[in-house]
């Protein structure tokens, strides 16, 4: 299994509408993913998070590549900053204060 998880933050609140309708579009197409064993949105200190769970690296890969994903991160650079993403190993679908855990320690490993 593979997670991945990332933080963002709004470039200007009026920005929120568009991102938080994109986000939900690639919410709903992961969760309607076969290969996706789960797929979460939520706010945490300031930074708006997506969370998902993949069975494969290929099955990620092929959802970001796709659909509402695929536009919702185009539009990213524009709605938000883009302020981290991680990838990583599982052998269990981890809660959201583990995958925050992670991803702390992989920001606070690359400054």
């Amino acid at each position: 299994m593979l997670a991945a998880i990332g933080g963002v933050s709004l470039r200007r609140w009026y920005y929120g509408p568009e991102l938080f309708w994109r986000a939900r579009q690639a919410l709903l197409q992961a969760r309607g993913d076969p290969l996706c064993l789960q797929a979460d949105v939520f706010a945490h200190q300031g930074l708006y998070f997506s969370l998902s769970v993949w069975e494969d690296v290929e099955a990620m890969l092929t959802f970001a590549q796709s659909g509402p994903h695929r536009r919702v991160a185009e539009a990213a650079s524009r709605l938000a900053t883009v302020n981290e993403f991680h990838h990583f190993p599982c052998i269990a679908v981890p809660n959201r204060d583990q995958a925050l855990r992670v991803w702390a320690q992989r920001v606070q490993d690359e400054r």
